[in-house]
């Protein structure tokens, strides 16, 4: 029996009361080759097969070893037609965000407009690393509570695994920034587009999970990225854009952030027996930023092609493929864009909404900026 998920097409495996399902020749056992949150979410489908040992070995020494603490969000807008959290629990999967963002503010050079929803929220903001509420913690517990076993500080051979999940393999992406507290940050995330300070990408700013807590990140893609320029380039934004220097001022540097990102994309998930889910398959948001959606819809697909036979590249392209060539689309527009272009458009968006915009016209802008 199946229910369908909208937006994605995606069927949800429904298991009877002895959890038996549709292809009875799944092995006794599967080993998943990490455990981040494509690996886990894989795990946590497959552990509805009761009678199959899942082992989940992650090279760190705790889940979500490649975070001290960050914060990220699920994107709840544009093509996204379906709740994240909702379409998640369609996947046997519950995420608790630290905090619901209604508000952005979008900035240029020399404009700024404000994007607001007063219904559903914008962006979902997730707490990353080993903390308790952090959703690979998250996605770790109720792993564990299905009978998952999991191996910490241990790698197995690729040869003896059958989900891959080791992240990026490649860079395409780079990221760099810092957490602070004590700031006079307000619940509004801001992003800035400043090809001074972000050629190719831009920077960004999150509410943290504590009041006046602030992330502050720079991202640059393509692949001429770079993290040594990326970090140069995030202390100069520090020292000239007064938003940010003002945001700061008086505030605690609590730690550095850096991180990879690779959007490049399989010809096939699925070879030799292996399956490739998550960064390790190519999966990265690249117009916001952040690729947890994909991450866990990946390895339900893992899932449930293990489960029921179903093949696994076909559902993955089928997917995928649209809305990750609209976002290939848009990324290589942003990065052509100059800071004269950036100013015209926002000065253009201005002039027809004013300076606050409905979640929903903004949505219709969506592949423009």
């Amino acid at each position: 029996m199946y229910a369908w998920v909208p937006n994605w097409g995606l069927s949800v495996l429904l298991l009877n009361g002895e959890g038996k399902t549709m292809n009875n020749s799944i092995t006794k056992h599967i080993n998943i080759l990490g455990g981040g949150i494509s690996g886990l979410s894989a795990a946590i489908a497959l552990s509805k097969h009761q009678s199959t040992k899942i082992k989940v070995y992650e090279k760190s020494l705790h889940t979500g070893g490649r975070f001290k603490r960050d914060f990220q969000c699920l994107r709840n807008f544009g093509s996204v037609s379906v709740d994240p959290l909702d379409e998640f629990r369609n996947f046997g999967i519950r995420i608790r965000p630290y905090r619901e963002i209604k508000r952005i503010i979008r900035y240029s050079k020399s404009h700024h407009f404000e994007v607001v929803s007063k219904k559903k929220p914008i962006y979902y903001a997730v707490l990353r690393g080993k903390e308790k509420m952090s959703i690979d913690n998250q996605l770790e517990q109720t792993a564990i509570s299905r009978g998952v076993q999991i191996y910490y500080d241990t790698a197995i051979d690729v040869e003896n695994a059958t989900i891959i999940a080791t992240g990026p393999t490649q860079i395409d992406s780079v990221a760099y920034g810092e957490i602070y507290e004590d700031t006079n940050i307000d619940d509004a995330g801001m992003v800035f587009l400043n090809t001074d300070h972000s050629p190719n990408g831009y920077l960004y700013v999150l509410p943290g999970g504590k009041k006046g807590e602030a992330e502050i990140i720079n991202m640059e893609m393509g692949p001429t990225s770079s993290m040594k320029k990326t970090k140069i380039l995030y202390q100069q934004a520090l020292e000239k854009n007064t938003i940010l220097s003002d945001l700061i001022d008086g505030a605690t540097k609590k730690s550095t952030q850096g991180g990879i990102g690779s959007s490049h994309l399989l010809d096939k998930p699925f070879e030799n027996g292996k399956y490739y889910v998550g960064e390790a398959a190519g999966l990265q948001d690249i117009g916001a930023g952040f690729g947890i959606r994909y991450a866990i819809i990946s390895g339900y697909l893992a899932a449930d092609s293990l489960l029921t036979g179903k093949d696994y590249n076909k559902q993955f392209f089928k997917t995928f493929t649209h809305q990750l060539a609209f976002e290939r689309k848009r990324s290589i527009n942003v990065r052509k864009l100059t800071n004269r272009k950036i100013d015209r458009i926002f000065a253009n968006i201005i002039k027809k909404f004013g300076h606050e915009l409905s979640i929903e016209e903004y949505e219709s802008l969506r592949g423009e900026i």
